[in-house]
């Protein structure tokens, strides 16, 4: 994240010195760019995330995986249950944290 934003502003401030030297970019220098730019974050969101490793380890041990239909309103719900509970949980331990 940081070598990206370091390397966006270096591109950034390189380009404002010469404005006033070189005409406006061209179309095809500036899709350059934008293109670097997605790939960088493509690889960042990759690489924050471990989807490389998540993808080997599925490729290795896909035999152990089945894939099952789910209920995505169940799952809304068991999540909204499970966060309640643990509002409400937390909230009791602050009020004897206070007394």
């Amino acid at each position: 994240g940081v070598r990206l934003c370091l390397s966006l502003l270096t591109k950034t401030s390189s380009f404002l010195k010469r404005r006033s030297e070189l005409p406006f970019p061209s179309a095809v220098t500036i899709k350059s760019w934008l293109d670097k730019m997605q790939e960088d974050l493509v690889t960042l969101v990759k690489t924050a995330n471990g989807v490389n490793r998540l993808v080997d380890i599925y490729e290795k041990y896909q035999y152990l995986y089945t894939v099952e239909p789910n209920n995505a309103l169940q799952l809304v719900e068991n999540a909204s249950r499970d966060i309640e509970q643990l509002l409400c949980n937390r909230s009791k331990a602050m009020v004897h944290l206070a007394l």
